[in-house]
């Protein structure tokens, strides 16, 4: 019966997915169809073929030679514009969550039907169809960018409009009045100020699904930078589909699967071997870091409709800490001898000469400088607390000169896995 939960309760979760990846948000292909001198053409056929899917869109162009075309998933759009008396022209174009809308520009020559023009994707760098700004990076980017920790939202401090420095301690209490919690491993969350506003102020979606933190407002999710096809950083003047937030939208879309199973491998190491020593430390610190995982897309059913993409990557860390230097008892003053750092104060109050008198074996009266009361700076054991003569064993011993020490023999650890799984059902048609 127990089984017979768990398999019910995974059958609802995927379809459930597959039935989100379906009906997500549509994509825009437009543009404007002219010949070599600028004149527009009206009437030119279009159509639009996803890559690894058997279903088209088509247009035809209006008498301004302009069209549009909506499509219902994100990839490579084969487009074919042919015209009477002019040369078949083919462009590509690449749309995905973070770019939803492509503007092409189509310059047709005059020639015969037979006869084929082939040009690369050409999306206008401005943003004609809508109002938002903002800044996208594309996987070709994310991975030639060298990222320490392998994290998306390393890459938010480089784009304009936004502070690369969070104001927030690890393990800092923040205004929400909790301690901040990197979402993974030690990743960052992300919380960093856009166009001037809070820290806390910013959204973050994830292949369309919101996945905001609630808590101290930053990414929940940070996927493998492996599985990122790309991100985008809106920073203001947000379309309607956009609320909730007053600082940026930071949109993250992951690879889907193809028809032809792909995958790929990765190992990053950094070793105690290769770092140098603190300045400041005695010994040099323990610092082993291995990221590993892999990809894996393809089509598992045998259909170029339904595709699947899978990712992991694990994280094994081990950090010593520096403690710097910290001011400790010489090894002098470790035996009451503190004749190279001259007493100063008196005895305060009639109790505490009470007490000094008997542990000493003579009379010590109150307001007598210490400088009295222990000559030449000696202080026998008999005049410690009972619970100093416990806690210097756990005092260390001087190691950074005659009253200082530091060390970083301990080693914190971390270890952190993660995966994801995107199923994808690619259901395109004319609209």
């Amino acid at each position: 019966m127990k089984n017979l939960k768990i398999i019910a309760l995974l059958l609802f979760f995927v379809g459930s997915t597959i039935s989100g990846l379906a009906t997500g948000s549509t994509c825009t292909i437009a543009g404007t169809v002219h010949d070599i001198s600028g004149a527009r053409i009206p009437g030119a056929h279009v159509t639009a073929l996803l890559s690894g899917s058997s279903k088209s869109i088509d247009a035809m162009s209006d008498e301004q030679g302009e069209f549009r075309m909506l499509g219902s998933a994100s990839g490579t759009y084969q487009v074919d514009v042919t015209a009477n008396g002019f040369k078949k022209i083919t462009a590509f174009a690449e749309v995905s969550a973070q770019n939803p809308f492509v503007q092409l520009d189509l310059a047709m020559e005059v020639g015969q039907l037979t006869e084929t023009v082939e040009v690369t994707a050409n999306a206008l760098a401005a943003e004609t169809t809508s109002t938002q700004l903002g800044e996208s990076l594309d996987s070709a980017k994310i991975e030639t960018v060298p990222l320490n920790g392998r994290s998306f939202t390393d890459l938010m401090a480089v784009q304009p409009g936004i502070v690369p420095q969070n104001t927030a301690q690890p393990g800092a209490v923040i205004m929400t009045g909790v301690a901040s919690t990197p979402p993974s491993g030690n990743a960052n969350p992300g919380n960093l100020s856009i166009s001037g506003q809070r820290e806390a102020s910013n959204g973050f979606r994830v292949n369309g699904s919101d996945v905001e933190e609630d808590v101290n407002m930053g990414t929940s999710i940070v996927p493998n930078l492996d599985a990122i096809d790309g991100f985008r950083v809106l920073t203001s003047n947000f379309d309607a589909e956009y609320g909730n937030s007053s600082g940026g939208q930071v949109l993250v879309t992951t690879k889907a699967g193809t028809a032809q199973w792909h995958g790929s491998a990765f190992e990053f190491l950094r070793n105690t071997a290769l770092d140098a020593r603190n300045y400041f430390s005695q010994d040099r610190a323990a610092y082993r870091q291995n990221q590993f995982g892999g990809t894996l897309g393809g089509a598992p059913f045998r259909s170029k409709n339904v595709t699947l993409f899978g990712d992991y990557q694990g994280t094994r860390l081990t950090e010593g800490i520096d403690t710097g230097n910290i001011a400790v008892p010489s090894s002098a003053e470790r035996d009451g001898d503190f004749s190279g750092a001259p007493l100063t104060g008196s005895v305060n109050g009639a109790s505490w000469a009470a007490r000094l008198t008997e542990r000493l074996g003579r009379t010590v009266t109150e307001g007598e400088p210490y400088t009295s009361v222990f000559p030449d700076g000696q202080i026998p054991e008999s005049a410690w607390s009972a619970p100093a003569k416990y806690l210097r064993a756990y005092i260390p011993s001087p190691n950074a000169g005659t009253s200082l020490f530091a060390t970083s023999a301990q080693a914190q650890t971390l270890n952190d896995d993660k995966g994801g799984l995107r199923l994808d059902w690619i259901r395109v048609k004319a609209l």
